[in-house]
């Protein structure tokens, strides 16, 4: 099976706006994404908040098996999503911090979560509020980019007893090189 990071290679970085999949160039995710996700690989149910262009969907749809399940939930859906076709795929418009994301999603649970979404700290309490429930026994949710570690990532590890924090910011010198992974 192709490595994630090959898998972002051939998919690469696109746009001028670093929110075109942008996990392992101007952020350093994809090797701490494959320890992480690997277990998931051939069958998971993967919900990421914050599609941008939706190329993290091109990702992870080559990334995990044919049998996983990927839906993408945005506040506004920008892009063509023709190529994101059901049931493997469902693309949302919805604010992630809303009743209207739960009502779309009906009752769909996911082995994991990435909120990729406004990256402001009360934003993604209020995500993680709302759809953590809908993680699966022994499944993971994910935050990325940190904005102001210190003040927040206290916060945002007291939503779950059991929060790790993976700090890349040492590898580019990026502020918000963070992740914050709650396992479930």
């Amino acid at each position: 099976m192709e490595s994630l990071d090959s898998i972002f290679t051939r998919i690469g970085h696109f746009g001028s706006d670093a929110g075109h999949n942008d996990k392992g160039s101007t952020h350093s995710y994809i090797d701490s994404y494959e320890r992480l996700f690997s277990p998931y690989r051939e069958f998971a149910d993967v919900l990421e908040i914050g599609l941008a262009s939706g190329k993290s969907l091109d990702l992870w749809g080559e990334y995990f098996g044919p049998k996983s399940t990927i839906t993408g939930v945005d506040i506004s859906v920008v892009f063509d999503t023709s190529r994101f076709q059901p049931p493997r795929f469902n693309v949302i418009q919805a604010d992630a911090t809303s009743q209207a994301a739960i009502v779309a999603l009906g009752q769909a649970k996911f082995d994991i979560i990435i909120d990729d979404g406004s990256h402001m700290q009360a934003d993604q309490e209020a995500a993680f509020r709302l759809l953590s429930p809908r993680v699966k026994a022994g499944g993971l949710y994910v935050i990325e980019d940190i904005l102001s570690p210190e003040s927040s990532v206290p916060s945002l590890c007291a939503l779950h007893p059991n929060c790790e924090v993976i700090d890349l910011r040492g590898v580019k010198g990026r502020f918000d090189d963070m992740l914050l992974v709650y396992r479930f």
